[in-house]
């Protein structure tokens, strides 16, 4: 069983080419899983964080990702009000549409899918990162509530992306230091990075 397992770590979703792409119906699954405290996959990438309390750049910092999920916690402006708090840093999350319906298979409402753009006016980070809010609507939050313990009612799923920019462009070399192509073949964490450094592979023949 152990090399059973060793071999499913080594085809996970740190395995070169795969990619997490979920439907937003997928991502309306998750979401209720999470909700409902029930486990799915560890290979599955979404991580539980605070978003309205630190900035998108220092969530990215250190990444090569351009996209990262998570859950966060959607804390009101006031009790009595349905208005949440949007503010983080001294720029904010701005809501850009009033949200487009997700159904299941069946046609029935999940829930809503909002887009959010941060905003800081005058500085380099204002409009560079975009956001995706899942949130569960009321007549599941209802069946949920009535049939099963649920304790995560303000919860919501944000898939956050950061723009490209000119940064993002490598110039084209027609020949590769040893020292990269051995950084590609055997990177320091031990698990191969071709995935990053494919486009980066220039041999002298120009292939």
């Amino acid at each position: 069983m152990k090399d059973e397992k060793t071999s499913c770590s080594k085809n996970s979703a740190h395995t070169e080419g795969f990619r997490f792409h979920p439907t937003d119906r997928e991502l309306m699954k998750y979401l209720m899983l999470y909700v409902l405290d029930k486990p799915f996959s560890d290979f599955v990438p979404i991580l539980s964080k605070d978003l309205y309390s630190i900035e998108p750049w220092v969530i990215f910092n250190g990444k090569k990702e351009k996209t990262l999920y998570f859950f966060t916690e959607l804390k009101k402006k006031k009790t009595e009000n349905t208005r949440y708090v949007r503010s983080v840093g001294k720029g904010s999350w701005k809501s850009q549409d009033k949200g487009k319906a997700v159904c299941s298979e069946r046609g029935s409402l999940l829930g809503y899918k909002r887009s959010l753009r941060y905003q800081h006016s005058g500085s380099p980070h204002d409009g560079q990162w975009l956001m995706k809010e899942y949130s569960l609507c009321e007549s599941v939050k209802k069946h949920l509530r009535d049939q099963r313990e649920y304790n995560k009612e303000n919860y919501v799923l944000c898939r956050v992306k950061r723009k490209g920019g000119k940064d993002d462009t490598v110039a084209r070399k027609e020949t590769i230091e040893v020292e990269e192509l051995d950084e590609i073949i055997d990177p320091p964490n031990g698990s191969p990075n071709l995935s990053n450094n494919a486009t980066k592979l220039r041999l002298a023949n120009g292939n």
